[in-house]
């Protein structure tokens, strides 16, 4: 019985004590304590520690990640890409696939020299040919894709068209040719290393010819000496087998 008239006593005495603060704090004697919302909770433990720092900085680690796997493939597509030594341009009107450009780069390899000093020699032949059967959009695709070259790919110095396709780039500039001398006619040795099993030999009437350097935009362009260098040396091979 005396215990809880203790415990009345001891309630009775905390309600006065809490009672006198209040009246302190309105009276601004006392100041107020935090309120519950503004109190911090100290995370203890790993996991609450973790949740903590997930629950404030998940977005900043979703795009740091993001940036990292973007950079990391953009690096390893640069470290991978094959490095050429110069570029061959096929254009004509008689369109081919990409098996059979492959077997052009592949032979013309085989008398280029290595342009960027890596111990292999690589040539790109990049596929501009159409027919006038196809429909306009892909025609203006393929022009498209040639006139960038033409304006400004230092590399692409090697054209191979047929005669139609060369007088069309000859008329491109009215005062200059784009080539350097006479386009070579590409003979027997020629179409015997390209000839694919699926798909036969290249149309007739093929010919190389080398993109004029002096007084075009690619006059100033970086290694364009060593380039045309390498793509006139290409057809002086190439003439020497006929």
């Amino acid at each position: 019985m005396a215990d809880k008239k203790n415990e009345i006593l001891e309630e009775q005495r905390r309600a006065r004590e809490e009672f006198l603060e209040l009246k302190k704090m309105q009276h601004g004697e006392m100041e107020a304590p935090p309120k519950p919302s503004e109190v911090a909770i100290v995370p203890k433990t790993p996991k609450e520690k973790w949740d903590n720092f997930w629950f404030q900085y998940k977005w900043y680690v979703v795009a740091v990640t993001a940036v990292t796997v973007v950079l990391a493939v953009l690096i390893t597509q640069c470290v991978s890409r094959p490095k050429y030594d110069f570029e061959a341009v096929y254009f004509t009107y008689t369109p081919v696939l990409d098996e059979q450009t492959e077997k052009i780069a592949e032979y013309l390899g085989k008398y280029a020299e290595d342009v960027n000093n890596d111990g292999e020699v690589k040539v790109q032949v990049i596929n501009c040919s159409f027919s006038d059967k196809e429909n306009v959009q892909y025609k203006n695709t393929m022009l498209t894709k040639l006139q960038t070259l033409i304006a400004g790919d230092e590399k692409a110095l090697i054209y191979i068209t047929d005669k139609d396709s060369y007088k069309y780039l000859e008329g491109i500039s009215d005062s200059t040719s784009l080539f350097d001398g006479e386009p070579l006619a590409l003979g027997e040795d020629f179409y015997k290393a390209t000839a694919t099993e699926n798909f036969g030999n290249l149309p007739d009437g093929l010919q190389i010819s080398c993109r004029r350097v002096s007084d075009t935009v690619l006059e100033n362009k970086k290694d364009i000496n060593s380039i045309y260098k390498a793509a006139t040396s290409l057809i002086k091979k190439l003439s020497d087998l006929n």
